[in-house]
């Protein structure tokens, strides 16, 4: 089985340029964990994830650092650079391995420098579970 035969398509992305409140909403809105950061050029060039939120909330002080932590620090300011990504031919067997010797929960599926999916650690246990891989 391939990637791409399990990769999710409809990603949500947020701008490098966008504050963590946007990101905050965009978790909401769409009920993810994180989302690929794109640069003017729509290249992903990062991953932004509630973890990373929440390691930027921690080191705040008081509530009115907190508040200013949402409102005025940029996405690009926490994200973790240059996500990993993998082909939509590649091996699902394959990227599993990656996303364990990686301790990722999941890789972008890029197609020619674009991005197209993603796959999830969730994504291949269901495909396990109901015995498609």
């Amino acid at each position: 089985m391939r990637v791409a035969e399990l990769m999710r398509t409809n990603l949500k992305t947020v701008a490098a340029e966008a504050t963590i409140a946007d990101a905050v909403c965009l978790f909401a809105d769409a009920r993810v964990s994180a989302l690929p950061v794109i640069d003017r050029f729509g290249r992903a060039v990062g991953i932004v994830t509630t973890r990373n939120v929440l390691e930027a909330e921690r080191r705040c002080s008081d509530p009115a650092s907190r508040d200013q932590l949402f409102e005025r620090t940029l996405v690009l300011e926490i994200m973790t650079p240059w996500p990993v990504t993998v082909g939509p031919d590649v091996d699902v067997r394959d990227a599993a391995r990656q996303m364990l010797y990686l301790d990722v929960q999941r890789l972008f599926v890029e197609r020619d420098g674009a991005l197209v999916g993603v796959i999830s650690q969730t994504d291949i246990v269901g495909a396990v579970a109901t015995a498609g891989v």
